[in-house]
């Protein structure tokens, strides 16, 4: 019965980031109207900044520098959009900085990861956010991660890294966000014979230790490593080990590529790679403000994220970019959350069992 009610959860979060495109707007349209004129008479000549969770060079930082070219000229007022990096902690520390110390009047979005709402549930002292709270923008992508190896360590197959006999590899990770999470469920929920190095900023990072050989994989969403890195899978210096989704992604460089129910065992293997890497990916790469924003303000960037998300010359050069659009609404970023800091006590006491900190 515990599974069947876990599984109608799992079931429940798929079915409402299912919403088309349609319903996104059909949202925003029935949210209250905001007071154009003021929002504009606040916003102009300001400069509104996106804090980004991780360091220069990653997927974060490649989405948020594409729309803050675009993205003030939804903004009643049409204010400057710049773009910093406030690297650490899987983007706690930025969530941390714009929950408590950064202005409250709109001029700060940040731009965290979703999977920190599980060092939340964990109650990890560092997390100084409450994700329940936060005014939720927009998710421009929701997102997979894959296991990536180089050809180092002689692994071509999942199995092969499996069990007291399995080859090892190296697999460097982000603290609190999933590229670290990834890898510890795999290790100790599957018995996989990695050795997780954790404490890298951002996959820009990962990735030079990789080229330097201090670590020989990683994981990494499938939006991210094809903006950073499809020369390395074409030309098979890369491998893609297994998928962390239920269904396997159709655009994948390689065929065949083993997911969730292909590499567990259990139903509650499932169960704890699901909630613990897949689902709190539907709402990633998220943009929030702060509790406290004016109501006025915070709804106008609403609005103004979901323009961009629609804008012709955005979605050129997010295609040129390779960077995948398919937008979660605030609404529904929320609704997700919302039902995930709802989980049982049961399923979080298991999931933070199996996702112990990395040893270095």
């Amino acid at each position: 019965m515990k599974r069947i009610i876990r599984l109608g959860i799992f079931l429940s979060l798929l079915l409402m980031i299912g919403a088309t495109a349609g319903r996104v707007f059909a949202a925003q349209a029935a949210k209250p109207a905001f007071d154009e004129k003021a929002v504009a008479d606040f916003y102009r000549g300001k400069t509104v900044r996106i804090i980004v969770g991780f360091s220069a060079g990653g997927g974060y930082d490649a989405y948020s520098r594409v729309i803050a070219r675009h993205l003030g000229k939804y903004i009643p007022g049409n204010p400057a959009i710049i773009v910093d990096n406030m690297a650490g902690a899987g983007s706690i520390i930025a969530a941390n900085h714009v929950y408590n110390a950064a202005p409250k009047d709109g001029t700060v979005i940040g731009n965290i990861s979703g999977p920190i709402i599980l060092e939340q549930l964990f109650n990890n002292p560092a997390v100084q956010f409450d994700m329940g709270k936060l005014r939720y923008l927009a998710v421009p992508v929701s997102e997979t991660y894959l296991m990536i190896v180089t050809r180092k360590p002689g692994v071509t197959k999942f199995e092969e890294v499996l069990g007291p006999k399995g080859k090892q590899v190296v697999i460097g990770a982000i603290p609190g966000s999933t590229v670290e999470h990834a890898p510890i469920l795999v290790r100790d929920v599957l018995g996989a014979n990695l050795k997780v190095v954790s404490g890298y900023k951002g996959t820009a990072d990962v990735r030079l230790a990789i080229d330097s050989g201090e670590v020989e994989g990683f994981f990494n969403t499938w939006t991210s490593a094809k903006i950073t890195s499809l020369d390395k899978f074409k030309s098979g210096e890369w491998l893609i080990l297994a998928q962390l989704n239920d269904k396997p992604l159709p655009d994948l460089i390689f065929p065949n590529v083993p997911t969730i129910p292909a590499i567990s065992k259990t139903e509650e293997q499932k169960q704890l790679l699901r909630f613990g890497t897949s689902v709190p990916n539907q709402f990633g790469k998220v943009y929030v403000m702060a509790p406290g924003v004016p109501a006025d303000r915070a709804l106008a960037l609403e609005a103004a994220f979901m323009k961009t998300m629609a804008d012709k010359e955005f979605l050129a050069e997010a295609e040129k970019g390779k960077l995948e659009i398919g937008p979660l609404s605030g609404d529904q970023i929320h609704k997700l959350v919302v039902e995930f800091l709802g989980m049982s006590p049961e399923l979080i006491s298991r999931l933070q069992k199996a996702m112990k900190p990395a040893k270095k």
